[in-house]
C-alpha cells in the first residue's frame, strides 16, 4: 500500500512526523512557531524538519484530500435528498389520484386537486432534473486528475527519484 503524503514517510523520525502531524492538524492556522511552542522544540529544528520533509506540499495534498472527501459526501447526500423528494412527489401523485377516484364528480374541487397534481409533478420533474445533473457530473471517485491525485502522483514520483 502506498504511503500518502500526509502519512509518516520512509526515513522520517517519529519526532519529525509528530511535529508534522501537529502542523497538519492545525488546518488554516498553521504555524511553525506554534508547532515548536506546543512540542517544546526550537523554531530552527521545526523549520529544518519542515523543509527536509516538504511539509507545505504534504499539507496541501492533505487539505485537497479532505476537500475531495467532503465533496464526495455532499454529492452522496444530494443524491439521497433528490431520491427522497422524488419518492415524496410520487406519493403525492398517488394520493391525489386516489382522491379523484373516491370523489363523486359533482363533489370534486378541481382547483385543489389540480394544484396538488401540479405541485407533485413539478416536484418530481425538478428533482429528476437535479438527479440527472448530479449524475452527469460524475462521482468524485471517478474523476481523473483531481488536485489531490496530481499532488499524490508528484509526491510519489519525487519519492521514487523520478524528478
Amino acid at each position: 500500500m502506498k504511503t500518502q503524503p500526509w502519512e509518516r514517510q520512509k526515513g522520517e523520525s517519529e519526532q519529525a512526523f509528530t511535529a508534522f502531524a501537529v502542523y497538519r492538524d492545525m488546518t488554516e492556522k498553521r504555524s511553525l512557531r506554534e508547532v515548536g511552542r506546543q512540542l517544546g522544540k526550537s523554531r530552527a529544528l521545526i523549520e529544518r524538519w519542515s523543509s527536509q520533509w516538504h511539509w507545505q506540499e504534504r499539507v496541501l495534498a492533505y487539505d485537497n484530500d479532505l476537500q475531495k472527501q467532503q465533496y464526495a459526501k455532499a454529492v452522496k447526500n444530494s443524491r439521497k435528498m433528490a431520491e427522497r423528494h422524488i419518492d415524496i412527489a410520487l406519493q403525492m401523485q398517488v394520493k391525489a389520484l386516489q382522491a379523484i377516484k373516491l370523489l363523486e364528480p359533482d363533489k370534486i374541487e378541481p382547483r385543489a386537486l389540480i394544484a396538488l397534481i401540479r405541485e407533485a409533478t413539478n416536484l418530481e420533474r425538478t428533482n429528476r432534473a437535479d438527479m440527472e445533473r448530479i449524475l452527469s457530473t460524475g462521482a468524485v471517485t471517478e474523476q481523473n486528475g483531481s488536485i489531490a491525485e496530481v499532488i499524490a502522483a508528484a509526491w510519489e514520483a519525487r519519492n521514487n527519484g523520478d524528478n
